[in-house]
């Protein structure tokens, strides 16, 4: 098991806790698909369902979902809090989004929610054509380099920007899905959040590795970075128990030709 894959399975159980869920494109992709009628659809590299089952939640339409993840240990989060909501068109399946376990032309919709930079983008968007009915939509989630540099940990986290080089630059994304064969791109919707919390809160987050950009970090480096963050934040911030930041998004909508 890799690294990545081992950070995942260990934080599986408080993922939920650790990670903030914003429902704004949940709702945009909700009112997107509100004329679709009937929506049978995928959650690629689904995590612990925190987008998927919002969407089951608040998108009547969607008769199905698959929730599929590499991680068995994220997927039987899953399957435990979609019982909890009462949740029962969803179906958990391991897989790669790279060779996902699903048909040719089974679905309507394949969602991809902060997860694009763990995967091949280019081979998940030739798999994402493969199981795509004609006119089925692909929605990406995901945070762009420049978004990840103006975040909380992007500014104030020593080597955070420098560490993470999973993320793609916007043209780049809009390129690749725009060469992909068979999607056109018809959409990019731009998120901004206004976030607000306590030292104690972001401090915990960063120990708790809810970005998995942190597993980078040497166990000496990581305790050393923590440390520059709170002095900067302390020096920075006059309330440690408000410290203000934008985070950004980026949701772009390409639909099988």
């Amino acid at each position: 098991m890799g690294t990545i894959a081992r950070h995942f399975s260990r934080i599986a159980r408080i993922y939920g806790n650790v990670r903030t869920t914003d429902l704004e494109p949940v709702f945009f992709i909700r009112d997107r698909l509100k004329s679709a009628g009937e929506v049978v659809a995928a959650d690629v590299g689904c995590g612990d369902g925190r987008y998927g089952l919002e969407l089951l939640q608040h998108f009547e339409n969607l008769r199905h979902l698959y929730c599929v993840d590499p991680n068995k240990g994220m997927l039987k989060q899953v399957e435990r809090h979609g019982r909890r909501y009462g949740l029962r068109n969803f179906e958990t399946k391991v897989g790669l989004a790279d060779d996902l376990p699903l048909g040719n032309e089974s679905l309507d919709c394949v969602f991809s929610l902060n997860a694009v930079h763990l995967f091949d983008l280019r081979r998940f968007l030739v798999e994402s054509v493969r199981v795509l009915r004609e006119g089925g939509t692909l929605f990406v989630y995901t945070r762009t380099k420049s978004q990840n540099a103006q975040s909380i940990w992007g500014r104030y986290f020593p080597k955070f920007r420098e560490k993470e080089t999973r993320l793609y630059d916007m043209e780049e994304l809009k390129a690749t899905i725009r060469n992909a064969y068979g999607l056109a791109l018809e959409e990019v919707k731009l998120f901004e959040y206004q976030r607000n919390t306590s030292l104690a809160r972001l401090r915990a987050q960063a120990k708790d590795h809810h970005y998995s950009t942190f597993h980078f970090y040497a166990k000496e480096e990581f305790k050393t970075a923590l440390r520059r963050f709170t002095e900067i934040l302390k020096n920075r911030f006059e309330d440690s128990e408000n410290i203000p930041w934008t985070d950004g998004n980026v949701l772009l909508v390409a639909r099988k030709v």
